[in-house]
């Protein structure tokens, strides 16, 4: 599935909610939203994972995930320093996109950030707005004037300074693999920065600091890529272990960092997903970007292929 696609069904998904109340206090219970948790609830039905704020973040947390790229302003440091208008507001308006925006001029948040707007369409945005309008549609101009940031969902796009998420948790955990000493707090700092800039210096590239494409799929970072040869051993394996693949067959089942219910889900796994298998008792290990997790076998099948990829019954 294209980034474009999940966008647009996260999209879909909130249009699904127009008319839903709207309460802050409530947020997080069914069919009741504040603007934020419309935001993360609609890209979490998609399989979004939320590191940063929790699993439903607030508007001013969200903007800063680094599964979004930021369109506008140049850089994070920037946001809030200026409001953008109907000129910005062109940059974004695929479904999906997200509008960070100032609706009161009051606010002593550093990021001036208290609203955030998805759009729904090329014309139209779809946002938790008040308790007066709950969840509801207006046209996409509605905040022009107001516009803090905007921000695309782009899971493969380039880390820079300022984002934080799981992206920058597993591109911090490659580097230190690499000889680095970072911190695995998932936020791109500085050091982090300093040490993509001696990577990239140590194997022939521009130091910019920031971790481009071509920086992601030398670590081995981007879904489906394989590292290139740079003279180390691959850390991510790019052939399944003796052709078996895991079929997920629950709805939605978790895909957790150990062999139980008490460690911690990383994923929502959906029917029909595969993912290459490792053999153990009891629950079924995966490669996930190259990390070994879990599913329960209980909602999972082994997979195995002969060499013409025709199927074989385990």
């Amino acid at each position: 599935m294209s980034y474009e696609t999940t966008a647009a069904n996260a999209a879909e998904w909130a249009l699904g909610k127009v008319g839903c109340a709207y309460s802050q206090a409530k947020r997080t219970q069914e069919n009741v939203f504040d603007c934020s948790s419309l935001v993360a609830r609609a890209y979490s039905a998609q399989g979004k994972r939320w590191r940063y704020g929790g699993s439903v973040p607030t508007s001013t947390k969200e903007v800063y995930d680094d599964d979004f790229e930021l369109l506008w302003p140049e850089s994070y440091a920037s946001i809030g320093k200026s409001f953008g208008g109907e000129s910005v507001l062109r940059k974004a308006r695929q479904p999906g996109d997200l509008q960070f925006l100032c609706t009161d001029s009051d606010t002593g948040r550093s990021n001036r950030i208290t609203h955030v707007a998805m759009m729904a369409g090329e014309d139209q945005i779809v946002h938790a707005r008040s308790t007066r309008y709950g969840v509801c549609t207006n046209g996409w101009t509605l905040y022009a004037g107001k516009v803090c940031a905007i921000c695309r969902y782009n899971p493969s796009g380039t880390l820079r300074t300022g984002m934080k998420g799981y992206r920058t948790l597993a591109l911090q955990q490659a580097l230190n693999r690499r000889g680095a000493s970072l911190d695995e707090d998932g936020e791109y700092g500085g050091a982090t920065a300093n040490a993509v800039k001696a990577w990239q210096s140590e194997n022939g590239r521009t130091a910019t600091g920031e971790a481009d494409r071509a920086t992601l799929e030398a670590l081995g970072l981007l879904k489906g890529e394989a590292p290139e040869n740079s003279g180390e051993v691959s850390e991510t394996p790019t052939e399944s272990p003796a052709g078996h693949l895991v079929e997920i067959t629950g709805g939605t089942v978790n895909v957790r960092t150990g062999p139980g219910t008490d460690y911690a889900p990383v994923k929502i796994a959906k029917r029909g997903e595969t993912y290459e298998a490792v053999d153990t008792d009891g629950w079924q290990a995966i490669l996930l970007d190259g990390e070994i997790c879990w599913v329960s076998r209980k909602f999972s099948r082994a997979l195995k292929f002969d060499e013409n990829d025709e199927e074989i019954v385990v």
